[in-house]
């Protein structure tokens, strides 16, 4: 089944280049988090979709991220990195 046609789709690369950028320095973790916050809602609002087989792994991923402008739910640069490698490793 392929995507239909006319929504942005956020893809695994996507999500391993922007959180690169946070990283690298050139995006701040409260960036990150409303990038992820707005993407992961663009899909529930059916204004986006996710990479076709790696709906699961886009969704919980961006969870994972949406809330990094909270100090308690920032995840740490080998986390960060772990998420790289599973975005991957698929």
């Amino acid at each position: 089944m392929t995507q239909p046609p006319g929504l942005p789709v956020v893809t695994r690369a996507e999500l391993v280049r922007q959180i690169e950028a946070c990283l690298a320095g050139t995006l701040d973790a409260g960036a990150l988090a409303g990038w992820a916050f707005d993407r992961f809602y663009a899909e529930e609002l059916g204004e986006a979709l996710f990479e076709h087989g790696d709906e699961e792994l886009v969704a919980d991923t961006l969870d994972a991220l949406m809330f990094g402008d909270d100090p308690s739910f920032r995840m740490e640069q080998q986390e960060l990195r772990g998420l790289i490698a599973r975005l991957g490793s698929v």
